[in-house]
Formats: C-alpha cells, sequence, structure tokens
C-alpha cells in the first residue's frame, strides 16, 4: 500500500499545533527591490524565468497532512510565458488528497515601479481527471507579459502517512530561493534521506526540521541521462512508526513500527496472487517445447524463446499477474509479469532454478534499497541462478536473445524473491555487443563503379536493426546506412542471414552501384565513411549529469578502396587514437594508403555503462575527434601523365 490511511493512525500522544504557512522574510504580495527590478538570473543569463521563490510548510497531525506550498515566479522573456500556465496534480483515487485554498495575483511594474496586482479569479480554476488515480488542479495566470511576476499559494490536504511527497529544491527554470520546513510532532517518527551534493554538504545531518537553499540552477537535458530526477536536490520522509491506544485493559499508549522489510513485501507480494503453482499445466506445455536430450543452456534458450515467439507484450508494466498461464498462451497477449512469470513457471518445471524479480525501468530513476516500499517498482523479470551464472530474462520482445535485457531494465539492481524471502542482486549489461562494417569501394572499373557493402550486429546493435527492418523494410533500413544522392541500392544483390535467429548475429550484404562518381575530373572528393555516427551528444563545455551508455559499445568499420592505375590517393583521413582514462574506452583510425589503394579501420569501443561528470571532458574530445575523423573526405587526384599513356 502506498498509503497508510489516517482511520488507522489513531494518534493520541501529542495533538499538532497549527503553524504559519509562510516562509520567513517572504509575504503574499509583498516584494523585495531586488525582485522588481531583476530582468534576468545572473548565474543562468538564458533562462526564460526564474522562481523567486518556493516555498512549503508541512503540518503533519492526527486529522491530515497539510502541504501549505506558496511559489512566486518572474518572467523574463517571451519563451517563459507558458509558466502562467499551472497544473497541480495531486492522487484522486478514495479521496486520499485534495487541493484547496487557491489564491493567486499576477503583478506588473510600470516605469515608476507602481505596481498593477490583477488578481486569480476562482471561475478559472478548474479541477481535472488525469487518470483513474491521479487529478490536477489547472489554472491560467491573468494579464502575463515579459517582466510580470506570478505568484500562487495553495494546500495539498492528504492522508498519506507512509512517507511525504519528496520535496524536489530544482525546476525547469533557475531557482533563486527554495524552502521545506516540516512540522512533525513525536508522536510520529519519519526517517529523513537528503539526494544531491548541495544538500548534503548543507545538512550533513538529518537533525531538524527546515531546509534551504539558494541559486539552483535548472534541470537540463542532456543526451546519455536515464533519469534526471536522481541528480535534482530532493529530499525524503518515510514513516517508521507512530504512538497509538494500546490493546488490553490496562490502556496507556503504545509505539507501532510500520518500516517494513525486504522479507515482509516479498511474503505480501506472492500471498497476492496465485501464479507458480499450475506445475501440471507447465508440464504439458514443457513436453511440446523440449525434446528431453537438451543440456540446461539448450533448455534456457528453448523455453525462452517459445515465450518470447508465443506471446505479444501488451505494452502494460504491472507488477502483479491477472491472467493463469493457461489465459496467457490462450490469447497470446500478455503484461510483462505475466510473460517473464510464464517464463520462471516453465523454467522451474525444466527442472531450471528461476524465480521472479521485481525492479523499475530506468528512465523512472534509480531503486533506493533503504526504502522497503513495493511502490518504487514497476516491472517484473525472471531470475536464473544455473552453473555459477546469474541472469535476469525479459521475453517481452521477439528480438532479444534470453542474455539481452530490454535497455530500460539496466537499472543497477533487481530484487529477487525466493520462498518469501528477498535480495538484491546487480542487474549487468551484456558487454558482448558488436557491429562491424566492411565497405569493399572498387573504382577499377570506371564505367562501373560499386561498393560491397557488410554489417554483421550481435546484442543490442542487432536488435534495433531487425526492429527498423521489421518496421521499415530491409531497404529502408540500408538507406539509414548510406548516402542515396552517392548510391544506388542494388535490391537484388540485398541478401541478409539470421533475420529471425536472434540467437545468432545478424548478416546483411548488398551492392551498392556509385551514381555520383565524376571520373572526367582531375580531382575527386569522396565520403568513405557511412552515417554511424551523425551528431556530436557532447558539444557542451560542461556536464551537470552523470553519463548513462548503459551498456557497452563496440563499433568497427573497414574500408577497402581500390583505384585504376591512372588516379591516386592525394588525402586521407590520418590515423590517430583518442583514449579514455583507466582503459574504460578510446577511437582509433589506422590508414594505408598505398598510391592506388587504401585501406582504413576504425574503432569506438567503450567499456563502462555508466561514467561519472568527471568524465565529460574525455568524452567529449573522444567524440569530437571521432567524428572530425570520420566526415573527413578522401581525395583522388588523376594523374594524366598516365592517363595519356
Amino acid at each position: 500500500m502506498k498509503s497508510l490511511k489516517k482511520s488507522f493512525l489513531l494518534v493520541i500522544y501529542l495533538l499538532v499545533m497549527s503553524y504559519g504557512s509562510h516562509a520567513k522574510g517572504i509575504k503574499y504580495g509583498k516584494f523585495s527591490k531586488d525582485e522588481i527590478l531583476l530582468s534576468e538570473c545572473s548565474y543562468e543569463t538564458d533562462a526564460v524565468a526564474v522562481i523567486l521563490s518556493k516555498t512549503c510548510v508541512v503540518d503533519v497531525s492526527y486529522r491530515a497532512i497539510n502541504y501549505r506550498h506558496h511559489i512566486r515566479v518572474k518572467i523574463l522573456k517571451e519563451e517563459g510565458l507558458d509558466k502562467a500556465n499551472v497544473e497541480l496534480p495531486y492522487w484522486r483515487k478514495d479521496g486520499l488528497e485534495k487541493i484547496t485554498s487557491v489564491k493567486g495575483q499576477t503583478i506588473n511594474f510600470d516605469g515608476n515601479k507602481d505596481k498593477e496586482v490583477t488578481d486569480l479569479d476562482g471561475k478559472s480554476v478548474f479541477d481535472v481527471d488525469l487518470n483513474d488515480s491521479y487529478g490536477a488542479v489547472r489554472f491560467g495566470m491573468p494579464n502575463v507579459k515579459v517582466g510580470s511576476i506570478i505568484e500562487y499559494k495553495y494546500t495539498l490536504v492528504s492522508n498519506f502517512y507512509s512517507y511525504l511527497d519528496t520535496w524536489y529544491f530544482q525546476d525547469d527554470i533557475p531557482t533563486l530561493y527554495c524552502s521545506i520546513k516540516a512540522n512533525i510532532p513525536d508522536s510520529f517518527r519519519y526517517n529523513q534521506v537528503s539526494f544531491g551534493q548541495r544538500l548534503r554538504a548543507k545538512y550533513p545531518s538529518v537533525a531538524g526540521n527546515e531546509w534551504i537553499l539558494t541559486n539552483l540552477s535548472s534541470i537540463k537535458e542532456e543526451p546519455y541521462v536515464n533519469n534526471y530526477m536522481d541528480f535534482v536536490e530532493q529530499i525524503r520522509f518515510q514513516l517508521t512508526g507512530y504512538y497509538k491506544n494500546a490493546d488490553g485493559i490496562a490502556g496507556g499508549i503504545e509505539f507501532v513500527t510500520v518500516k517494513s522489510t525486504w522479507d515482509k513485501l516479498a511474503r505480501e507480494y506472492l500471498e497476492a496472487f496465485d501464479f507458480f503453482g499450475r506445475k501440471g499445466y507447465a508440464k504439458k506445455v514443457i513436453e511440446k517445447i523440449l525434446d528431453g536430450d537438451e543440456n540446461n543452456w539448450e533448455k534456457l534458450e528453448k523455453i525462452y524463446d517459445y515465450v518470447r515467439t508465443h506471446i505479444k507484450w501488451d505494452g502494460e508494466y504491472r507488477l502483479y499477474p491477472k491472467k493463469s498461464a493457461p489465459k496467457i498462451l490462450e490469447e497470446k497477449v500478455a503484461s510483462n509479469s505475466e510473460i517473464n512469470y510464464l517464463l520462471v513457471l516453465l523454467l522451474r518445471e525444466a527442472g531450471i532454478k528461476a524465480e521472479p524479480a521485481l525492479t523499475r525501468t530506468n528512465n523512472l530513476g534509480l531503486l533506493q534499497k533503504s526504502y522497503p516500499l513495493m511502490s518504487q517498482f514497476n516491472q517484473a523479470l525472471a531470475y536464473v541462478e544455473m552453473s555459477g551464472k546469474k541472469l535476469f530474462l525479459n521475453a517481452t520482445s521477439p528480438y532479444r536473445p534470453y542474455q539481452l535485457l530490454e535497455e530500460k531494465d539496466l537499472n543497477y539492481f533487481a530484487l529477487v524473491i525466493e520462498k518469501n524471502k528477498a535480495r538484491w542482486e546487480k542487474v549487468l549489461a551484456y558487454t558482448k555487443s558488436r557491429q562491424h562494417l566492411v565497405l569493399n569501394y572498387d573504382f577499377t572499373d570506371k564505367d562501373e563503379p560499386n561498393c560491397r557493402f557488410k554489417i554483421i550486429e550481435s546484442g543490442y546493435y542487432a536488435v534495433e536493426s531487425r526492429k527498423l527492418i521489421k518496421k521499415y523494410g530491409l531497404e529502408e533500413f540500408l538507406k539509414t546506412m548510406v548516402d542515396e544522392s552517392e548510391v544506388e541500392l542494388n535490391k537484388d544483390s540485398v541478401q541478409i542471414v539470421n533475420a529471425d535467429k536472434v540467437n545468432k548475429p545478424l548478416e546483411i550484404t548488398c551492392k551498392l552501384p556509385m551514381t555520383d562518381m565524376d571520373f572526367d575530373s582531375d580531382m575527386i572528393y569522396f565520403e568513405p565513411f557511412p552515417a554511424v555516427f551523425k551528431d556530436n551528444p557532447f558539444i557542451k563545455e560542461d556536464r551537470q549529469y552523470r553519463i548513462d551508455f548503459n551498456y557497452y559499445r563496440y563499433q568497427s568499420i573497414l574500408i577497402n578502396l581500390k583505384l585504376p592505375k591512372e588516379y591516386r590517393i592525394e588525402e586521407a583521413p590520418k590515423s590517430k587514437v583518442i583514449k579514455l582514462s583507466n582503459g574504460f574506452g578510446k577511437y582509433l583510425i589506422t590508414t594505408q594508403n598505398q598510391g592506388n589503394v587504401l585501406q582504413m579501420r576504425t574503432l569506438f569501443e567503450i567499456k563502462k555503462p555508466q561514467f561519472s561528470k568527471d568524465y565529460y571532458g574525455e568524452l567529449r574530445e573522444l567524440f569530437t575527434h571521432m567524428l572530425s575523423s570520420l566526415q573527413e573526405q578522401v581525395v583522388i587526384q588523376k594523374n594524366n601523365t598516365l592517363s595519356e599513356k
């Protein structure tokens, strides 16, 4: 359960006094001279708007939890006008939360610094349903233009006691002042956990009830980030216990510990559904899949392939299976947990040690192992131990072999549940993903210059290519690799090997006639490399967040170029190597020029799934040099003396 409803909290130890909802020095409708004169954020000059202040006072009582919010924003540029459109989400299911006391105003100042106040009309405040669980209060602030200050306040009334709303100090625009004050009586005990470098540095101890940060940068989009909220300055509160009336004639009070354990959650989870008891049915299915002569690894592969090819994932992430195993195989469509738990059931019947496992897709942020909360998880995997190896399996895609998880599954850890007990196991990325490209350019026949193109892929590269081929067709897929203005795809020459055999490398070969080679010119400028890398993802000078590659990268290109005798290579990309420290990656190119024959080899390798931002400078340099060399031209020069002979 996400919440501990107030009906279960018979707290009599302390009644809570009401606390003021205004942060010290920040009063509704009162503005400082600095706020009035502010025209740009000094440390983020391109900001379209700035949060002047964002405060919250949390009052916990036996009646409810009141979050009293007060937000003040200044519009700096035209692009910031959308900050006047406000949406305040809340948990509407079972009436456990509601938003009340919405009040707002827009303040404009003329040249004499006289202010014009336009109040938010209550008729402009709407309550809408977002889905079955969430609702939202929406409103648009009136009379907003560049230079306006908008401020609004509201109260969120909640009956979620298990944990208080996470407080985020940062937003998508810079924040000059942010504070939270939690008034929690001794009748409740909450653990406090902070995240973020500044918050931990300023408040190394959990003691205290108020936290303030100033001059906070905005949350910026950066490439190769699974979830930005992992890095945002934030504080969380989890209920560990509370006082209530003691049972029995003696009366009095007693302290109730409510903090769960992972083992308890595991027991409660397995008791919530009955799925793994269908052994008789599983035995009949296994008899159809296996011949009886397979070793365990062959059994694993066959059973996994059966599930991934027979059941289509409906796109839903559910922790609890609703369908039985027979129903899943009958309908051939199922949720994430239903597919992977069917896999667990069948593997067990085949004598393979398999368990259910819970995890969270990495786009939703990191798991907190110190928080025994079921609400952290959003999906289920299968877990296998065999021959000293530990594997997580996800059979929701027809394109992945058993060794590969979905990239979103790579979130460091998963909770394995075994006989009502739980333990954390590391989720490791497959390390043998490879992409090899071979381009043999043959220009010896000037009337029919061509390129024989070959792709060999395994791991995540093959998965993505198979998806694209299925979606767009093989010819369209190849056009993403080669420049259509220079080559013409010879459809009859296209061959594909292991298109559906996902446990084997994908191989594609084709012959590409070169349609744009001008051999009448004395100088020919030619770009030999395919468009594997198009844009540099690391162009900014600095980096805020960790870099998430998620899995190891290995891509190589081999170029062979043959020219007629009367031509020679005048210029070609030079050999170079760029290495990351500690052997975590590299880019290299080697060039061998023998006049009318040219060979070039490149290798791009990343041997670490995640990098701290301290590596950003090295990664930026590596990508810059790599893209520069891959975009270089080969200059071909005609030797007129040999040509005349």
